[in-house]
Parts: C-alpha cells; structure tokens; sequence
C-alpha cells in the first residue's frame, strides 16, 4: 500500500506539471509547433511515471492514468470551448499529415443554428493567413477547405444555412438572406476568432476566393463588409442575379425548349468559329484570343443551315438557328438596350453549353443528376422561391420585359448594385478578378461593363488599378476548363499584391491537355504574339 501512495504521489505530482504547462502553453505558446513540442514532453513524462512504477500497481496505475488523460491539454480538441449563445462548435480533431496536406486540425459547427462551416488550421505550418473559400450556385455544401492548407493557410467555408441545391429555402425570409449576404460575413467573424483562440496570436492578413455565386459573395463582401477581408478573389462573379441572370437563364431556356439543340450542333458550332476565328490573333492553337473579333461577317450561324436531305446531326434547323441566335444575342429590349449579353463565340462544344444549356445533366458542385437543364432550374427556382415566394407559380407566366419590376426585391438582397469601392479602397485592399472569355452561365462582358463601372466611381483607371485588376481568361469556360490556358494560381499573385505592392501585370496560365502557356493580361490589356514557340507565355507581350 505503501508503494501505491507512492505511485499516487508521482502521478499526481506528473498531473500538477501538466496544469502547470497548460497555464504557460496558454498564456506564452505563440505557434502550434511549440505546442505540439510540449505535448509529446507530457506524453514521454507520462511513459517514465509508467517506467517507475513498474507492474506491481498496473491495475491502480490504470485508473490513474486513464484520468491523467482527461485532463491534459488538447488545443484542437478545445474549439469546443468557443462555443457560446450565438454558435456550436464541435470539438476539433487532429487530421494526420499525407503526401499534399500538413498536419491540421479540423473544427466544425454552426452559426444561429442553421449556417454550417469547417474550419481548418495547421497545426505546424501557419502563415499568420486566413483564406475563406466561397460557393457557388446555390451554396448548399461546404467548399473544401484543404487546398491551401500546404501553403500555411488557416482555411474555412459554409454552406451558407442550407442544405442542397432545392430552392424552396428561400421562402424563409432568413434562410434568403444568410445565402444573400450575411453567412459569409458571420463566418468570417467567427473563423477569425477560433483561428486567434487556437494558434493565441493575430492574423496578419485574410483573403477570400470564390467563382461564380463565390465570386458574387466576394464582391458583396467588398461593397458591404469592406472590413472582412485584405485581399479577395473574384472570378466569374454573378454580379446581378435578379437583373441581368435570371432574364438570360429564362430566355435560353425557353429557346431550348422550343428548339433544341443536341450536343452534336454545339460540336458543329464550335468547330465552326474556331475555324474562322482562332487564328486572328496570329496563332493556331484552338483558342479564339479576343472572340468580340470573331464578329457576323467571319463566324455566321446561318452558315450552318441544313440543306436538302443532309443529315440532321451536321447541321441546324431553321428553328434550332432562332436557338443558336438567341444564344448569342442575349436579352435585348425593343429600344436596343442589352439588358442581358449573349454569347460570345468560342468553345460552343467544350463542355460548358452542353452541361448548363442541355436536359439531363449534373449539377457540378453536388454531381445530383437532373432531368431539366440547370438554366432552366434556376430560372423557375427563382421566380418560385425569390420573386413570388408561390411553390406553385407558373414560370410561364412570366414576361421578361413587362414584368421586371417584380425582380427589385430579389436584386436589392442578392445583386451587387454598386461599383462604389471606395472603403474597400480606403482600407488598402485589393481585388483580383477573373473571367472567361467562353464563359455560358456569366458571359464575359459583363465583368468588362462592371470594371467600366468601378473606373468611372473609383477616381478613373490610374486610381482603380491600384486596387482593382480585372483578368481576362481567352478559352476558358465558367471558372476553369475549356481549350485556354485555364490554370492559374490566383491566390499566390493576390497576396503579394496585398502584402509586398506587387500589382500583378499577368497571370501566368497553363492548358493542362495541349501542354501550352500563356499570359493572362491585366484588363484591358490582351496578350499578343511576338513571335517564338507559341507554346511558351514568354512569346507573348502585354498591350
């Protein structure tokens, strides 16, 4: 009994070091990794307490140690004491480290009870960042938030309150207006506030990236919670859902309806207007560089009309060309102003027209399989849901020219209404956005109109540039793919511009099929070939 008091007494005293520990890890421990250092010397303490007491007191010994457990120190494990009348949060667990991704701890919860997150901090490798990462479409899942975890990113994402992409949700008042604006904004509060509680130091700096939806959330951080976020990048945003998408997704829609196209005449058309416009820009590499130069007189529809007993495949119809025109002339009403732009031409058969613009696919963010095209999901989700808030509404009954005043509730919650960028400006922020030029869903001349936009209220092109940098992408589709040159680190240009004043003047691309590079020119500069192996960006100059 004598020596059991003594085991007592030695494993008491070892669990007084690990409360005393804990108080200094708390109170001086600036990095995980010295964490981690302190850790594995609590556990080596633990193995020699074991070692000293030997076999004779196992079975006490057990007990004793087993309550030793409960009460050392787990930073990750104790996000769960973040939770607090406005948010859950689950304790966090410790994801070991794999060939692509370090070491981190993963903490999930929720926000007013419906708006979900993960949060993702490594435990080792901090760079004092935190990066948010966007959705897009209707949200409804949690972007993955291990991409950046290699490069010392602290990285969260939320579903913004809903589950899936059925749109009913937004016939609940707040459910609309946490997808509209505010889940990001609270979790990006929230995120800061467990990555500063974990790691017990300030964030130097904090991004965002999104495309699409994503990119709509990233600018309505910039023009509504300027504060959020030093850096953000922006691609393909869906600027104005109500005003400008939701007129061409119905438009599109009812011309497929009416008419239909196969994949074979998306393949005929993009085979058609690389032919006649891919070598304008000097080089053949089965990207249209600028396709607004690809204009009626070198690539016509019409062109592709079915002749007598031809076969049907090879061709179009008198009623699918009406489609095909519909396509590429956008919503325009009878004073000629453009309310929704068309198409440009470029990549018709490449995938992103047959996946958003045909019967039958997938949505891309969940792989849910449709049996109507996703433009015409999400024109009559938002009529149902956002304009009408009536299960039962008759899309059809809609007139896209005499019924767009209905649309000013949805536009004031859902669309980025300004280009007023000034406390973003002020702030010393930046942003960095991206388009494809063959883009389907946000076609490419809308992130053009809206730079124009952010020119004419942000003190002209000198004092725009300087926070504001718009990036064409020729060849890609919606937010990557496509014949261009379509991958690119966005993330890593953004930070040096943010951190160090290294406006970028390209992005450096890369066309992971055909092996080729290319420079992606800050707008309105265009890459130009100057000659050499135009495989290599290097052959290319901006102007």
């Amino acid at each position: 009994m004598q020596a059991a008091n003594a085991g007592l007494m030695i494993v008491t005293a070892s669990m007084g070091m690990d409360f005393a520990l804990h108080s200094v890890d708390q109170a001086n421990l600036k990095t995980t990794g010295q964490y981690h250092d302190k850790l594995k010397h609590r556990k080596k303490l633990r193995v020699g307490v074991m070692a000293r007491l030997g076999k004779k007191e196992g079975g006490l010994f057990l007990v004793i140690v087993l309550l030793m457990g409960q009460v050392i120190a787990d930073p990750c494990f104790d996000m769960y004491k973040q939770t607090n009348f406005e948010r859950a949060v689950e304790p966090g667990l410790v994801i070991g480290a794999t060939k692509d991704v370090p070491e981190h701890c993963v903490v999930r919860g929720v926000v007013n009870r419906s708006i979900r997150f993960e949060l993702r901090m490594p435990t080792a490798t901090w760079n004092g960042r935190f990066l948010m990462m966007g959705t897009g479409g209707s949200s409804g899942y949690i972007a993955p938030t291990d991409t950046e975890l290699a490069r010392g990113f602290a990285v969260s994402s939320t579903d913004t309150g809903h589950d899936g992409n059925d749109p009913s949700y937004a016939a609940q008042p707040e459910a609309a207006i946490d997808y509209a604006f505010r889940a990001v904004h609270l979790i990006a509060l929230t995120s800061k506030e467990l990555i500063q509680s974990f790691y017990r130091d300030d964030i130097k700096y904090s991004y965002y990236q999104g495309c699409s939806n994503g990119g709509r959330q990233g600018m309505i951080e910039a023009t509504r919670f300027p504060d959020d976020f030093d850096g953000i990048v922006a691609g393909a945003p869906a600027f104005q859902i109500a005003k400008e998408f939701f007129l061409w997704t119905t438009a599109v829609y009812r011309a497929q309806r009416a008419n239909p196209l196969e994949k074979e005449q998306l393949v005929l058309l993009g085979n058609a207007s690389r032919t006649a416009c891919d070598e304008l820009d000097g080089v053949q590499d089965g990207v249209i560089n600028d396709p607004r130069k690809c204009t009626l007189d070198r690539f016509d529809p019409a062109d592709l009309m079915c002749t007598t007993n031809q076969n049907s495949k090879t061709c179009l119809s008198k009623g699918q060309l009406e489609t095909v025109r519909t396509h590429y002339r956008g919503v325009v009403d009878s004073d000629g102003n453009v309310l929704s732009p068309g198409l440009l031409p470029g990549a018709e058969g490449a995938g992103d027209w047959a996946m958003y613009g045909l019967s039958g696919g997938v949505i891309p963010t969940t792989g849910e399989k449709l049996t109507t095209s996703i433009v015409e999901l999400a024109s009559v989700g938002h009529l149902r849901y956002w304009v009408y808030n009536d299960p039962t509404y008759d899309p059809d009954e809609f007139d896209i020219f005499d019924n767009r005043d209905d649309l000013e509730r949805s536009s004031a919650i859902l669309d980025v209404n300004t280009a007023d960028l000034k406390a973003f400006r002020e702030a010393g922020s930046k942003i960095l956005m991206y388009q494809g030029w063959n883009d389907y869903l946000l076609r490419p001349q809308r992130a053009v109109k809206y730079r124009e936009e952010v020119v004419a209220a942000n003190g002209g092109e000198h004092s725009t540039d300087d926070f504001f940098r718009l990036y064409m992408v020729p060849g890609m589709m919606h937010c990557s793919r496509g014949p261009g040159a379509w991958e690119i680190d966005y993330l890593g240009p953004l930070v040096d511009w943010v951190e160090k004043g290294d406006a970028p003047e390209y992005l450096l691309g890369s066309q992971p099929d055909a092996g080729f590079t290319r420079r992606h020119c800050a707008y309105p500069k265009l890459a130009v070939y100057r000659g050499g192996d135009n495989s290599k960006a290097a052959s290319f100059t901006c102007q």
